[in-house]
């Protein structure tokens, strides 16, 4: 028999529970954001048609799927990513009350290169809001994103970069630019390469390097939302008449944006760059990326508007806006921090029984905690008292309630507090009652 290896595939992690613990509580964090902002969670499936990523224009997306055909010959993919599986549920139900907020925290797969904060099979969650092209739409969207850094205390650590690919496009028109899809995708890499690679590239797709470092020029506009807005407006010559274009509308509801985000609490985190324009063919508009401030890691999370995939699946319109949070990069932006881990693997109670005698007694404990909401074990092994300790230190317990049966004789039992070693004598009928009035319950 051959030996089998034992190493995850790359780009997919073992992780153990102390590990585990730091990624489950940030998806608390995620859960609690979304359910504080009235989002409602839903349960999609992990496989769909390929279809639902071919039939628009193509994208990386597409060329990183874990496709497949299975045993009744349907080409099928697990999700890269969740939009367009959103947008075919949304198509299917015309029933659903406007606006539809929904959010969840799954798996998704992509056959990529493997670098920090970025893996084959990652953890996503995902907000969206169907049936509203609203301004406040946006605001909340984005406001949703930054409580959760908030909440992390990462706010002064992440910049959220927002840009308009229509903007954009509109404005390289007026500089002569016809290629938009190539320059587009070129632009979406351009914070992996020098200027001068950049312009490069740019050339050789446009055939005119002066164009090409105004294009370089252009994309380098960032900085306070209002006050980019205001140079696009006073730079007419600059970035080509727009008087007549939808750019005008759109700055418009930009300077909305700002008002709406400063409302939220949340403008300070935020900054207008027109260099942000999202992979995904499918976005119409507003795009927005959240950045390390001190650019050593990958998007932390991206969104935008996408008012037009909905209707690719059907004869419905529905606009939406969405952001995709990504786990891996900000699970690494709290290991630069000194923030790793956010949370121990934890017991609440450990109920040791000091004899057999006493088992059934303990378990009773043990049955009447767990009801309370605690996390409680007991002795599964049939250790001795100095074993059981050792395994209650092990497993980051709280508290030790030592069930005896000299004790109980007393109507007694201990309770050992592991942080200070000290330890209380309680009445036996007490425990509960005991925890509840130090608020461990």
């Amino acid at each position: 028999m051959s030996k089998i290896n034992l190493e995850s595939l790359k780009g997919t992690y073992d992780r153990y529970p102390d590990e585990w613990a730091t990624w489950k509580y940030l998806i608390e964090i995620v859960d609690e954001t979304a359910e504080e902002f009235g989002f409602r969670q839903f349960n999609p499936p992990t496989i769909e048609r390929q279809e639902l990523w071919t039939e628009k224009e193509e994208d990386s997306v597409t060329d990183e799927m874990y496709a497949f055909t299975d045993k009744g010959d349907n080409e099928i993919t697990l999700i890269p990513e969740q939009t367009p599986t959103r947008a075919r549920l949304i198509q299917k139900r015309k029933d659903l009350k406007t606006p539809v907020k929904w959010y969840d925290t799954s798996k998704r797969w992509r056959y990529e290169d493997v670098t920090k904060g970025r893996d084959r099979e990652f953890l996503q969650g995902d907000f969206d809001i169907f049936g509203l092209e609203s301004v406040e739409a946006d605001a909340e969207i984005i406001a949703a994103a930054a409580t959760i850094f908030k909440k992390l205390d990462l706010d002064d650590r992440v910049k959220f970069k927002i840009g308009d690919r229509v903007i954009l496009e509109e404005i390289l028109q007026a500089q002569g630019v016809s290629e938009l899809k190539e320059v587009t995708d070129i632009i979406d890499d351009k914070e992996k390469m020098s200027d001068e690679e950049f312009v490069k590239e740019v050339t050789d797709v446009i055939g005119n390097k002066m164009r090409a470092q105004t294009v370089l020029q252009i994309t380098e506009n960032s900085g306070d939302l209002r006050s980019q807005v205001e140079l696009i407006k006073e730079n007419e010559r600059e970035f080509g008449e727009y008087e007549e274009s939808s750019i005008k509308s759109r700055l418009e509801r930009l300077d909305d944006l700002a008002d709406a985000l400063e409302a939220h609490g949340v403008y300070e985190m935020c900054e207008f760059d027109l260099s942000i324009v999202r992979g995904l063919a499918y976005y119409t508009g507003l795009v927005f990326e959240a950045f390390d401030s001190e650019g050593e890691l990958r998007a932390l999370f991206g969104g935008g508007r996408y008012d037009e995939l909905v209707g690719t699946f059907g004869d419905r319109e529905v606009p939406a806006v969405g952001f995709a949070f990504g786990y891996s990069p900000t699970i690494e932006l709290l290991k630069k921090e000194d923030r790793y881990p956010l949370k121990d693997v934890e017991t609440d109670v450990y109920v040791l029984s000091v004899s057999e005698s006493v088992r059934d007694t303990a378990l009773d404990y043990a049955t009447k905690l767990r009801r309370k909401g605690l996390s409680v074990e007991t002795d599964l092994a049939g250790r001795g008292f100095g074993s059981q300790l050792g395994y209650a230190d092990d497993m980051n317990a709280k508290r030790v309630l030592i069930v005896g049966e000299r004790d109980l004789e007393n109507d007694e039992v201990t309770m050992k507090h592991m942080e200070s070693g000290e330890e209380e004598t309680l009445d036996k009928d007490e425990v509960v009652e005991h925890l509840e009035s130090e608020d461990f319950i």
